[in-house]
């Protein structure tokens, strides 16, 4: 008589990990006040695989008017038609001229509304308007209040491609995109300060890098096939323990 060995540890592993990653997931979405029914119609029409292409094709649009703005916002700290003897970007009109959102607009070769472009602005704690009705940039980094699920899809849909491309590529032993993480489960979140100050002062340098080593392979309205998408993402994150210790 055979006896069973039961769930192997990768297989526990994975079922236990989808309910983490359900958990997180469905907490977060309640954080930021989605319903509990539009999350299961969500789920519900993944079903019809039209519906479901319609939806995604909707939010990527919004998506990539969301990442035009960070390159709109990387061209007003980095091109020196915006910036002024001291490299600090040059405050912008609204309306057509040589120091005008549409000409930052032109010069990033994004394909979005000026229009788009200046309501975003408007909403966006990276932007001000002083008294004379011109923007000035703030933050390098482009940020929306209340968009906190666009981005972080955008991200997690990233991510979990990133994972299945790199368990293919070890399969055929062809190059793996990179995925790693720097993690201690037991630290003195006290005397954390100055670690995340040095991580967010190097990796700001390492993305202003990155970003103008990309943005230099942008292609313009190519049609070659070969035309794709590359990003990088860097984060840090902390979080208590919820362990006590008697």
């Amino acid at each position: 008589m055979t006896r069973s060995l039961g769930p192997s540890f990768s297989g526990r592993a994975n079922k236990q990990g989808a309910k983490a990653l359900l958990a997180a997931t469905l907490a977060f979405l309640d954080r930021n006040n989605m319903q509990p029914n539009e999350v299961l119609e969500s789920i519900r029409r993944q079903g019809g695989r039209k519906t479901s292409l319609g939806t995604v094709r909707d939010y990527r649009r919004l998506a990539r008017a969301y990442e035009n703005m960070g390159m709109i916002m990387s061209a007003w700290f980095s091109h020196p038609r915006f910036l002024d003897r001291e490299s600090r970007p040059l405050r912008l009109t609204p309306n057509q001229g040589t120091l005008s959102i549409a000409r930052l607009v032109r010069s990033s070769r994004v394909n979005i509304s000026v229009a788009l472009a200046i309501e975003l602005m408007r909403r966006s704690p990276s932007v001000r308007i002083d008294s004379r009705g011109r923007f000035v940039a703030l933050k390098r980094v482009f940020v929306l209040p209340d968009f906190e699920v666009p981005r972080a899809a955008l991200v997690i849909e990233r991510y979990l491609d990133t994972l299945r491309k790199n368990s293919s590529a070890q399969k055929r032993g062809t190059t793996l995109l990179l995925e790693r993480n720097c993690h201690v489960p037991e630290i003195d979140l006290t005397r954390i300060s100055p670690v995340l100050r040095d991580i967010r002062e190097r990796g700001s340098a390492f993305m202003d890098s990155v970003d103008g080593d990309i943005e230099a392979l942008r292609t313009r309205k190519s049609q070659r096939k070969e035309v794709g998408e590359l990003g990088v993402l860097v984060f840090a994150w902390t979080r208590p323990s919820k362990a006590r210790r008697s």
